[in-house]
């Protein structure tokens, strides 16, 4: 299958991959200073984006080789999971630091955070499925993979449903048990996790119309709406947490889930100690 039934700009491809290529750059540096290594799984979304990006020029020049093509659509599709992830774990662990309970909707910050993981993998393994359908198989097959990769997205768009519902009641239980005193400490980290949970709703919302289609579609035939609505939307949930980094915020006790499971066994350690002596 050609790459593309559109004439493709190498020029936009160059830009987003530079775009994508720095700000994940940053976040590397940024992971290694602060020291949250679960920000590895939005390094991972911005490698994935940028490695799409570049195989994207080479598919340009290329446009019926299938070995620049089916990579790029592989990892530029299943990127945004990375950043869900991502997003999941920042959740769990404002949770965790900034209440006392250390819950939300009855459950707790850790098992909230696994529940989301986990069916982040799940919508990832179906994609990823999809994909390979997509990218590799024509006729019939090629409709097979359609609707798996739908059904991936339809499952990320679920998540973020309930995602959205989980910190909205962690906002007002916050508000509840102490009004907006020291809101300001965690809000802005907040407010990226709606807008990154709205840009990757916006480009799931555009892959599942584009796949519904017939291809090649009106979507996937003309390269703005690639770009409006798949390159655009992305950027800015990797950028925005480059400005408003976890590490910054997410310090102190409940910030790492290994450090307070490290903690509790060693007071574990210290109390049955103390009851021996």
């Amino acid at each position: 299958m050609s790459s593309d039934s559109y004439d493709p700009s190498k020029a936009a491809a160059i830009l987003f991959a530079l775009l994508y290529g720095i700000t994940t750059l940053l976040h590397i540096i940024q992971m290694c200073l602060t020291r949250k290594w679960y920000c590895s799984a939005l390094i991972m979304g911005g490698l994935w984006e940028t490695t799409g990006y570049i195989l994207r020029i080479f598919s340009v020049d290329n446009p019926n080789s299938e070995g620049y093509y089916s990579p790029m659509l592989t990892l530029i599709v299943l990127a945004p999971a990375w950043i869900a992830a991502f997003d999941y774990m920042t959740l769990g662990r404002l949770i965790n630091t900034f209440l006392p309970s250390k819950s939300a909707l009855g459950l707790r910050a850790r098992r909230i955070t696994l529940i989301f993981v986990l069916f982040d993998i799940l919508s990832f393994v179906v994609q990823g499925s999809g994909s390979g359908f997509l990218a590799s198989s024509d006729g019939d097959n090629f409709q097979i993979g359609s609707y798996i990769l739908i059904g991936g997205l339809a499952l990320q768009v679920i998540a973020f449903g309930f995602f959205t519902i989980t910190a909205v009641r962690f906002d007002i239980k916050y508000k509840r048990e102490f009004g907006v005193e020291g809101r300001e400490r965690f809000v802005a980290l907040l407010y990226c996790l709606y807008v990154s949970c709205l840009c990757i709703l916006v480009r799931s919302l555009f892959r599942i119309a584009e796949f519904a289609e017939d291809y090649p579609g009106s979507l996937s035939k003309n390269e703005v709406y690639f770009y409006v609505l798949e390159a655009v939307p992305m950027l800015p949930t990797l950028v925005m947490f480059n400005y408003w980094h976890p590490g910054a915020v997410l310090v102190g006790e409940g910030s790492s889930f290994r450090e307070e499971k490290k903690r509790k066994k060693r007071d574990n350690t210290i109390a049955a100690a103390d009851a021996g002596v």
